[in-house]
């Protein structure tokens, strides 16, 4: 049997991919991606035993989330709190010990250390979409929620390191650069953390972004900054097109940033590092090129 992740990912590229995947692979599209999201709620209560189906919506209302960053408060946590809900159905599926430990009574964390390998997939999308929950509360919101989160991320982690992409370490590079506590320590940490990341995810590029706005921004690295969101801009549109969706949205923010220098540096960082270097030019449909897309 293929793993989920492996088998989730063949079926949004397969001719026989449902109604609900093929909209998914539309997700830039947010009409696309808000009929995925209906669709999947609705089959997932008609079979609420499908974990790919639940573990498909809990991604979806992560990319929702990503797609609309100045979305209403109470809409974005409708639908970040729908998949965390997702994601746990399908975790009591995929981890039969989880799905027991529940029976009993017990919390998710209380059972963390019983979780198979294969409950990986839905702990870090339920991970995933509490950390963008919190994250769009603010830091006093993230500092309540990050112990919970760095116990979830470090399970998947151990679990199986690879999901999504090496996710679990992205995330745990953004908890310890978002957190004031222990600065030094918490640069070490990241720095490993995103180091593995881009080891098990080097198509996802996103780590670049985490790298370039978290931190460089951090640390008022102007070079890195810059060598980054170029690696960003000037990478091949079909680096990966399992993630086609999510290295678009990457390329957005590293335009966005590369304009917002001058607010997220100070003028000694900025005069240290020297002329900025331009964004690779963007091929224009005609052949052409631009500076921006649009």
């Amino acid at each position: 049997m293929l793993p989920l992740a492996c088998a989730l990912t063949l079926a949004a590229a397969s001719p026989a991919a449902s109604p609900a995947e093929q909209l998914f692979a539309e997700r830039l599209d947010p009409g696309a991606l808000d009929r995925a999201i209906a669709l999947l709620t609705k089959e997932t209560a008609a079979r609420p035993d499908d974990a790919p189906e639940l573990i498909l919506l809990a991604r979806a209302e992560a990319f929702w989330s990503d797609l609309r960053p100045d979305a209403e408060s109470a809409e974005a946590d409708a639908r970040l709190r729908a998949g965390i809900r997702a994601g746990g159905a399908a975790l009591a599926i995929t981890s039969p010990a989880y799905a027991k430990a529940l029976a009993a009574g017990r919390t998710l964390l209380q059972a963390l250390g019983e979780l198979e390998p294969s409950g990986a997939l839905a702990l870090y999308w339920i991970a995933a979409d509490q950390h963008r929950l919190a994250s769009r509360h603010g830091l006093a919101w993230l500092l309540l929620e990050a112990p919970e989160l760095r116990a979830l991320f470090e399970r998947v982690a151990a679990l199986a390191p690879a999901t999504f992409h090496g996710g679990a370490y992205r995330h745990l590079a953004e908890l310890d650069l978002a957190l004031p506590a222990g600065f030094q320590a918490t640069l070490a940490g990241a720095r490993s953390a995103l180091d593995e990341a881009e080891r098990l995810g080097p198509t996802f590029l996103g780590n670049s972004l985490v790298w370039a706005e978290r931190y460089a921004v951090k640390t008022q690295d102007v070079p890195l900054f810059r060598r980054r969101l170029g690696q960003i801009l000037s990478a091949p549109e079909g680096l990966d097109p399992s993630l086609g969706p999510e290295n678009e949205l990457a390329r957005r923010r590293a335009r966005a940033l590369l304009a917002e220098e001058g607010e997220l540096f100070t003028r000694a960082a900025i005069e240290a590092a020297g002329v900025a270097t331009p964004a690779p030019p963007v091929e224009k449909p005609d052949g052409g090129s631009a500076g921006k897309r649009p």
